[in-house]
């Protein structure tokens, strides 16, 4: 692990940090990679003890060309070695050492699942962490349609991406519910005092690939654009058991 910086802040005001990145991860692939890598390493400058999930959402039941549970975590657990060696587009590199997990809360639900449920139990189990849940802008343009969409910071803070190159940090806040803009920090080391109650929106773009971009290409014979797009391991379990070829 880095040498950490030495806080202005007392160690008792520092809160130990769960990160979680939710998705299909039907494949993961480098950018799902990214993202958690680099909220790890912004949050892992002062804290003593950062902890970053993948949180693989349930199987949809209207979605018959999705993979099974038990690939989707064989894949994100090859990713996970991947980032372990260090496997990860600059600036991005970093040695994560045994930090990086997989939360299975949500994958052997029956779906429909909603974040909503997902923080307020996470919040149960851990009342005294930092909690960290990142959300691409697209997904903040559209909370006043999760449910109690507008109550996620009721238990955590929200870590928002852009997900175009051109979109500032202005342009995010406006698509934020009224009733959340006060809650907008630009100030990481908010989000280490406090366990919840904070939006972060970050101005780092990650490369916008596509999981279903990447299925598709597979079914059409373009291996480099999948070899491209996902980690090495991930590549090799794909094609190890035939996925997605028959989309």
């Amino acid at each position: 692990m880095p040498n950490k910086q030495i806080s202005s802040k007392p160690a008792s005001d520092l809160r130990a940090i769960k990160i979680y990145l939710g998705g299909s991860f039907d494949p993961v692939h480098k950018s799902h990679l990214a993202l958690l890598a680099h909220v790890y390493s912004k949050l892992a400058t002062y804290s003593e003890k950062v902890e970053g999930y993948f949180l693989p959402t349930s199987r949809s039941p209207l979605k018959s060309e999705s993979s099974e549970a038990e690939h989707r975590l064989n894949m994100l657990a090859e990713a996970i070695k991947d980032m372990r060696n260090t496997e990860l587009p600059t600036p991005f590199k970093s040695n994560f050492g045994d930090t990086i997990g997989i939360s299975d809360h949500e994958i052997w639900q029956s779906p429909p699942t909603y974040t909503i449920n997902t923080l307020t139990e996470l919040r149960s189990q851990y009342p005294n962490y930092s909690l960290v849940f990142i959300v691409g802008a697209d997904n903040i343009a559209n909370l006043s349609k999760w449910r109690d969409g507008d109550k996620l910071t009721q238990f955590a803070h929200l870590w928002v991406f852009p997900r175009d190159t051109m979109q500032s940090q202005t342009e995010i806040l406006a698509l934020l519910p009224e009733s959340l803009k006060s809650q907008v920090t630009f100030n990481v080391q908010d989000l280490k005092i406090n366990t919840h109650g904070h939006i972060y929106i970050d101005s780092q773009t990650v490369a916008p690939l596509s999981s279903t971009q990447i299925r598709q290409a597979i079914k059409e014979g373009k291996p480099n654009i999948a070899k491209s797009a996902l980690p090495h391991s991930v590549y090799s379990y794909i094609m190890k058991n035939n996925l997605y070829h028959s989309y």
